[in-house]
């Protein structure tokens, strides 16, 4: 890009660009009755059936004979042999008390009962049903993890430590305005670092520099440079300025304050180690009475910028753009993964046609760095991302 040099007046200042129930028996059998004899054996009593569970008691039997088994609750026991004098065999042991056997007889003993049917022992009842075990509860999502700041779009992560450069020396400053030599864009200025402002008489203001206030916005430096411009590493900082009566401003670089080879402002080259050019209400606003005071004090400061990083295409390039509404200047560029480099004239550079939509890996002064998108055709994109602040 050619550089419009500024032309030295006799004026006070230089210029510059650019994620169950139990089942019984049946009732017990009746024994016969024998005869009475002398010395007759007791006849026999026939056994008694087994009575069944939960019956009435068996009847007795007749005389000789053995009574049938009472019935009881229980299964009766076997009857017991008759004995010799004819008294029937007894009865068994009824549940419900069966009755005795049968009448004493002279005849031959009763047979012996025969033994009870043992009654079926009732059904064990069925075991309770065992408790359903309840459903385990279903167990709660789990809470979503809280959005991280700058993982989303806009968000900035906390300050980190920022080493600034400063200047040597004892500072001194001069003032200007776009009109006395700064290249015209339009119907505005392009200065050497590429930012663009506009002029309103001595009074110009400046995009996308720091602007805590509407005035701040045209409180802008020029750093003294040659050879093409060889201090432009510095476009996009920032400077701390304290006026005589204790002000302090703050004014964004973004213009160079040529001497040598690229021209011949002669304090400049004085006073290079300390030297800024100032805008015209910068400087008036320290209240120095006159141009080039000497004994002034300036740093480096982090930008108090508003809102996020801006990217821009140089206007009719493909393959340029700015990078501006910085912390801290920015150190290096990549581009789609090519390193870019940094023009004379403030603009980043690679050689071949830029493929939108494309991302940049921006790395500051500071060491910290954040990607952003540029867009074709869009001037003053908002990034949505800024730098860290500075401790």
């Amino acid at each position: 890009m050619q550089r419009i040099r500024r032309l030295f007046l006799p004026l006070s200042g230089a210029w510059v660009l650019g994620l169950g129930l139990a089942l019984g028996c049946q009732p017990g059998e009746v024994g016969e009755t024998t005869s009475s004899g002398t010395g007759g054996n007791a006849g026999a009593g026939a056994t008694g059936n087994a009575g069944t569970s939960g019956g009435n008691a068996g009847d007795s039997g007749s005389g000789g004979t053995s009574g049938s088994a009472g019935s009881g609750l229980a299964g009766n026991s076997a009857g017991g042999a008759g004995a010799a004098s004819g008294v029937s065999g007894a009865n068994g042991g009824a549940g419900m008390g069966g009755n005795t056997g049968g009448s004493t007889g002279g005849g031959t003993a009763g047979a012996a009962g025969r033994g009870g049917t043992t009654g079926t022992a009732g059904t064990t009842g069925a075991g309770g049903r065992g408790g359903t075990t309840g459903t385990a509860g279903t167990t709660g999502a789990a809470g979503r993890g809280g959005t991280t700041g700058t993982a989303g779009t806009g968000g900035t992560p906390g300050p980190t430590q920022c080493t600034l450069q400063n200047h040597s020396g004892n500072g001194s400053f001069t003032w200007y305005n776009f009109a006395q030599g700064t290249a015209r864009e339009g119907s505005g200025y392009r200065t050497a670092c590429g930012y663009y402002g506009t002029a309103n008489g001595t009074v110009d203001t400046v995009e996308n520099i720091a602007s805590t206030s509407p005035a701040a916005a045209t409180y802008f430096a020029a750093v003294p440079g040659t050879n093409g411009f060889d201090t432009r590493s510095h476009c996009g900082e920032c400077v701390e300025i304290t006026g005589q009566n204790g002000t302090r401003i703050i004014a964004t670089v973004i213009d160079e304050c040529p001497y040598g080879s690229d021209g011949g402002n002669t304090i400049c080259q004085q006073m290079a180690a300390g030297h800024l050019d100032l805008s015209k209400t910068a400087f008036d606003r320290l209240g120095y009475p006159v141009g080039n005071p000497t004994n002034t004090n300036w740093r480096y400061v982090p930008c108090p910028v508003t809102g996020n990083v801006k990217v821009r295409f140089k206007s009719g390039n493909n393959n340029e753009f700015f990078v501006e509404n910085v912390i801290t200047p920015i150190a290096s560029v990549i581009v789609n993964g090519m390193t870019a480099r940094r023009q004379s004239y403030g603009a980043w550079h690679v050689d071949p046609a830029i493929t939108t939509p494309a991302t940049l890996d921006l790395t500051d002064m500071a060491g910290r760095s954040i990607t952003v998108t540029l867009n074709s055709g869009i001037n003053n994109q908002d990034s949505g991302r800024q730098f860290p602040g500075c401790l």
